[in-house]
């Protein structure tokens, strides 16, 4: 079947008899190019490595008595590392393309013991987040949040492999940001619901210490959000959100653990959209920090661990 697109350029109807295509004027079409992104020498490789450690763990899962939900984890981050991999060796990384050819096979990991290659992953995933979180600040566009989103997954790797994972993500990598949707007044009024949110989870019952703690301290990185938007962008004149506030308070630890996860799944993609278009470099500094907390946020409420975060879909 011809398209409503093609028949209007065509300005013809198709015929009976008449092969697909025929008659069709089709305009020329050109690949945009590439958007600027400048990969660290020997980048590709650093994070392969991290893949290659993981698999040596999850190869000796039996021997080293690693659990089954520590296994899926280790193997779903190798996938997600691959294909990292793929988009930093690619001629458009910022778009998320990937490489046609694999990389070169790396050098089997030395490690003899869990705790040995476990300690060394998580060095250096803690050494790729300070380098990406540098490379975001670095440059602007859809290229910092190229690199702000791996700090944030690095970020979240180091700090829940040795544990494992119970909700594992899988966001793809096909959507692209919105660059004008999102400005700073928009992440202040995603701040003000944010903490609203928050606020309606600590009134479940029967929270404990360390929950009522943990939301608490999250309503705070809110609260602290907004103040530092503001700072950023001076003479930012705050409006109400679009939308009313149409929430209940929860009533149990399950609803307001739920109720933080929504919030920060819808945080994240609104993070990313800010951090590429802004032209801001200390609101850029400001929305790479935010991003990375809340990746961890989302991942801590019992959200899914995302290869992407801060990307759509």
């Amino acid at each position: 079947m011809i398209g409503r697109r093609a028949l209007l350029l065509s300005g013809t109807l198709a015929l009976a008899g008449c092969t697909v295509g025929e008659n069709v004027q089709w305009l020329p079409w050109a690949a945009p190019s590439p958007l600027p992104v400048a990969v660290p020498e020997g980048l590709p490789e650093r994070v392969a490595r991290t893949a290659a450690l993981a698999a040596l763990l999850a190869g000796n899962a039996a021997a080293w008595k690693l659990n089954d939900r520590r296994v899926d984890t280790l193997e779903w981050f190798g996938r997600a590392r691959e294909e990292q991999v793929e988009v930093l060796r690619s001629t458009d990384p910022a778009r998320r393309q990937r490489a046609a050819t694999p990389l070169p096979s790396q050098p089997v990991p030395s490690e003899r013991t869990a705790s040995a290659a476990q300690n060394a992953l998580v060095t250096q995933l803690r050494s790729l987040q300070a380098a990406h979180r540098t490379s975001a600040l670095a440059t602007s566009g859809p290229a910092a949040l190229l690199w702000a989103s791996l700090a944030a997954f690095s970020a979240v790797m180091a700090a829940r492999l040795p544990a494992g994972l119970t909700a594992l993500g899988d966001d793809d990598a096909t959507q692209t940001p919105d660059l004008t949707g999102t400005g700073a007044v928009r992440i202040v009024q995603l701040a003000d619901q944010a903490a609203y949110s928050y606020e309606l989870a600590l009134a479940a019952t029967g929270l404990n210490k360390a929950a009522t703690a943990a939301l608490r301290n999250r309503l705070t990185q809110w609260r602290g959000l907004r103040s530092e938007v503001l700072t950023a962008s001076p003479g930012l004149q705050p409006t109400p959100p679009p939308v009313g506030y149409d929430q209940r308070p929860a009533r149990s630890r399950a609803e307001a653990w739920q109720l933080a996860v929504q919030t920060e799944s819808a945080a994240l993609p609104m993070f990313g959209a800010w951090l590429a278009g802004t032209a801001s470099a200390a609101e850029r500094r400001v929305a790479v920090d935010a991003l990375v907390t809340g990746t961890s946020a989302l991942v801590g409420f019992g959200g899914p661990a995302l290869r992407w975060p801060g990307w759509p879909g």
